[in-house]
């Protein structure tokens, strides 16, 4: 090693510099560091300034180096030791001290074969686990082992992996102290499972193979149920498995997805304990239903393909329907949201937004989640958005009809009932009939209820409703039921079977159409017209169909202008009936005015109906 400028003069003397590049040319390539700062270094070297040496920026870290290296090869011998001095004084300004010892004839200070061999073989493997940002650059540039200008060029990178790599490669080209420093710096910033790679020691093991394909095959799936802010990020944070930078990267994205993303790709660098606790904080905040993704384990499944999509579908209508406020307390009550959920629908400014954020956050849960959902837009006087998310809903009586002089037994009314169930469950011949026939309308069986025998229809909206009204009307289903079920109870005087609708069921469901569109428009244009014509009194409240919370809602509001526009606000909401009782209560109540108003909109037969 130069210890003295007389030592190091001697050594620069008596090493031939030719001869020292042919001997070395392959650990050069390997260890010296093209940085910015060693090409400004040695535009001082006037040999090479003289011939116009530089690198391009897209070039390869080995073309760089092979083309300096190919440049002093050509250095005539009388000016060979002048060029050998300014490359050495270039690298030790450029903080490669040890590239500077090959060329004084010492190697000792350059990265070992063993540790080199090592960053070489397990770069695949520390790509995928090793975290440069999880404070890592930030302990190893403190301790001097990698450069500001090495940390710069890591995070031009954008992707772990990327980062990760580049942070490998350049530490192959430091001196060996490097290798224990860096399982320093991963020890001490949480990352002992990156050190087991390099070194086989410790109890700390990288995450799985099962469990890294696991998460990386249902990333997709996890992106779409997982919900990092409904109390995970915080259990998993006290469990010490993610750190606090890790929480603050995950929250500094803004939607639920790649929030969700990034929680994913962060536990796939993890050690292997990682995954278990990752289960364990999902099962804790209510998100078992990501669990069974996982595992395939527990009851709790994710909501469906095909309910995902009616949300989809639906969503616009569905959140102009739907008034939060009636909402929120029955569904943390009823176990569907959580005091997470509360806050980010309660953070929202507008009756839309929150809407909204409230088909977001279903959207993400489990199907019970969707049952509990649904219960509760029935509790909280929301069944028109029911039937609008999940499609009207018939129960029709089934009567048998034995030929003529022939009992009619019980038993076999009883099996007629359990041939249908056990259809219904297994999709048989006979109720696979039956449903082919009436999907071409919107229509399916639903349900085969105990006593008498009851089917219950699900209509796809109201259209196909009016085509089981159709159906039904015309005979056309009683002929439908008794082909597919008649031949198995003939020799038992089966001869045909009918079906009856009350009427009320039909108009039940048509009562329960969300309001028109031109309806709707109406009633918030006319808002600011509005505000100073109508009286909101007890007697006009009487006559709507208000629940306890959208009347006081209305009777709160600070002003007689508000109070209007709440109130119009919650009837654009309701079922479309509830657009000719709001004009039946203006007439009732004398303020023909904002009557008159309405109707002046294309509603006449509406405003007929009212005025009758």
């Amino acid at each position: 090693m130069c210890v003295t400028l007389v030592d190091e003069m001697a050594v620069r003397t008596d090493a031939d510099l030719k001869e020292l590049i042919q001997t070395n040319a392959k650990l050069l390539l390997r260890c010296m560091d093209p940085s910015v700062e060693l090409m400004i270094h040695l535009k001082s070297v006037s040999y090479l300034r003289q011939r116009g040496f530089s690198v391009q920026a897209h070039e390869t870290t080995v073309l760089k180096i092979g083309r300096l290296l190919d440049m002093l090869q050509e250095v005539p011998d009388e000016e060979c030791q002048s060029v050998k001095n300014g490359v050495i004084d270039a690298l030790r300004e450029s903080g490669q001290d040890h590239v500077a010892e090959v060329f004084c004839g010492n190697l000792d200070m350059v990265m070992s074969d063993g540790h080199y061999g090592t960053l070489k073989s397990k770069k695949a493997k520390l790509c995928q686990f090793l975290d440069p940002e999880n404070g890592l650059l930030d302990e190893m540039e403190s301790n001097l082992v990698v450069s500001d200008s090495d940390v710069q060029r890591i995070r031009l990178f954008s992707g772990y992996d990327d980062k990760a790599r580049e942070l490998v490669e350049i530490i192959m080209r430091k001196p060996d102290s490097a290798f224990k420093a860096l399982t320093d710096a991963l020890n001490k910033t949480g990352q002992r499972h990156v050190t087991y790679i390099l070194t086989g020691a410790g109890d700390s093991r990288p995450l799985s193979d099962g469990h890294y394909g696991t998460l990386k095959a249902m990333k997709a799936e996890l992106c779409q149920f997982l919900d990092p802010e409904n109390g995970l990020l915080d259990v998993i944070e006290s469990t010490i498995v993610i750190s606090n930078r890790d929480v603050q990267r995950i929250r500094s994205f803004s939607g639920y997805n790649d929030k969700a993303r990034e929680l994913v790709e962060t536990i796939m660098r993890k050690p292997d304990s990682a995954f278990k606790a990752l289960i364990e904080a999902l099962d804790k905040t209510g998100q078992k239903h990501v669990t069974y993704i996982l595992t395939g384990e527990g009851k709790s499944r994710p909501l469906s393909v095909e309910r995902r999509a009616t949300l989809l579908k639906k969503r616009a209508t569905v959140v102009n329907s739907i008034y939060p406020k009636c909402l929120v307390s029955s569904l943390i009550s009823n176990g569907v949201f959580t005091t997470y959920d509360k806050d980010r629908v309660e953070g929202r400014t507008t009756d839309k937004e929150k809407g909204e954020t409230m088909l977001d956050l279903i959207a993400r849960k489990s199907e019970e989640a969707f049952v509990g959902f649904t219960e509760t837009l029935q509790e909280c006087h929301h069944e028109h958005v029911v039937v609008e998310l999940m499609g009207p809903e018939v129960a029709a009586k089934v009567e048998v009809h034995v030929t003529a002089g022939a009992d009619m037994d019980i038993d076999m009314e009883t099996e007629l009932r359990y041939k249908m169930q056990n259809g219904l469950q297994n999709n048989n011949t006979e109720v696979k009939q039956v449903n082919d026939f009436l999907a071409s309308n919107g229509v399916a069986i639903i349900q085969v209820d105990h006593g008498s025998i009851i089917v219950k229809f699900r209509c796809r909206d109201h259209a196909a409703l009016a085509s089981l009204k159709h159906l039904y009307s015309s005979k056309q289903l009683d002929q439908l039921f008794t082909e597919a079920f008649r031949p198995q109870f003939a020799d038992k005087g089966l001869e045909s079977l009918s079906l009856d609708i009350p009427d009320e069921e039909f108009e039940r469901n048509n009562q329960l159409k969300l309001i028109a569109e031109d309806h709707r428009e109406t009633l918030l244009s006319s808002v600011e017209w509005l505000g100073d014509k109508i009286t909101i009194s007890d007697e006009l409240l009487d006559k709507l169909s208000l629940c306890k919370s959208r009347r006081q809602a209305i009777e709160r509001a600070a002003t007689r202008e508000e109070q209007v526009k709440t109130l119009l606000d919650i009837v654009s909401r309701q079922p479309d009936s509830a657009f000719t009782q709001f004009l039946n209560a203006l007439i009732s109540t004398d303020q023909h005015e904002a009557e008159s108003h309405l109707c002046r909109w294309p509603h006449s037969s509406q405003c007929q109906d009212a005025s009758e």
